[in-house]
């Protein structure tokens, strides 16, 4: 695709239409959320930054029958909505925790500052701050630190791959190899598109804010294994942002995993990760527990 014009990009970015034609299926999200508070042992709204922010906040959900005082080692899934940077909740996403906690994997949806009070780099810092919250006290709730993996979709799958970039554990205190591999779905790895698009009249990036936090701008090699997919039914821009960057991680020789989901869009997508017969949770769940 060549250059598009700025009315193209609006229109690649915009995604009423869809989540207007998703509104049942987000509400079934919502529904099952509220399941898995009655299925599973869980953590609500613990604090992962010295703040009164309800929006720095996690959730903890564990397989049933956690031994505390065992030598921990259950594996997490820190997991991290989408929504533009600017909306949604993790109280939405909570429902694959009842899929995971069947593979013995503990499932962590977590809350963030959002845009247009805070900039980007809050809403990255508040992310790192969640996985050094997480790695940091994960022993207490059974689940090992050393087996710590993130996913996210749409802006999430954007921040889920700033956590794989290099160079920001040290000031959080936190091993290079903090995370063991991850799984970015509907991910937006290059920002700088965004800044003739809708998403910018919120974020107030300039472009070299946007270079700055754009995922594709910062692969090394010996980074963790990711997954990276979306939906064969998402926008021309959306699929071309993940295999796009797939191909970079392939030519930076990091280890990567490429897939469209053919039948799947921006908000269906997201209900594979609960769905043990799709290939996305399977390609997830064999890689955390394959390491």
């Amino acid at each position: 695709m060549g250059a598009l014009t700025t009315e193209q990009l609006q229109n690649e970015y915009d995604l009423t239409e869809v989540l207007q034609s998703s509104s049942e299926q987000l509400e079934e999200y919502e529904v099952l959320s509220r399941l898995a508070l009655t299925r599973l042992t869980h953590f609500l709204d613990l604090p992962y930054a010295e703040s009164d922010s309800n929006r720095q906040t996690l959730d903890i959900f564990l397989p049933n029958g956690i031994a505390f005082k065992a030598q921990p080692s259950v594996p997490i899934v820190i997991f991290i909505h989408g929504g533009y940077w600017r909306a949604n909740s993790k109280d939405s996403r909570r429902f694959p925790a009842l899929a995971m906690a069947e593979k013995g994997i503990a499932w962590i949806p977590i809350n963030y500052r959002l845009a247009p009070d805070f900039t980007m780099a809050d809403i990255v810092d508040d992310v790192r701050r969640a996985v050094s919250w997480v790695y940091k006290n994960a022993e207490q709730f059974g689940c090992n630190p050393e087996r710590l993996f993130v996913c996210g979709n749409s802006a999430g799958g954007h921040l889920a791959a700033t956590l794989l970039m290099d160079g920001w554990q040290e000031s959080f205190q936190l091993p290079g190899d903090v995370l063991k591999g991850g799984c970015a779905l509907s991910g937006l790895f290059e920002l700088e598109p965004l800044l003739d698009a809708g998403p910018n009249e919120w974020l107030h990036m300039d472009r070299a804010t946007a270079h700055r936090y754009s995922p594709a701008r910062d692969i090394f090699a010996d980074s963790p294994p990711l997954i990276i997919t979306c939906g064969g039914k998402e926008t021309s821009e959306f699929r071309r942002q993940s295999r796009d960057y797939a191909a970079l991680c392939a030519q930076k020789h990091r280890p990567v995993t490429y897939f469209e989901l053919a039948e799947e869009n921006h908000f269906s997508i997201i209900g594979k990760l609960s769905d043990p017969e799709s290939r996305l949770f399977q390609a997830f769940t064999d890689m955390i527990n394959g390491l």
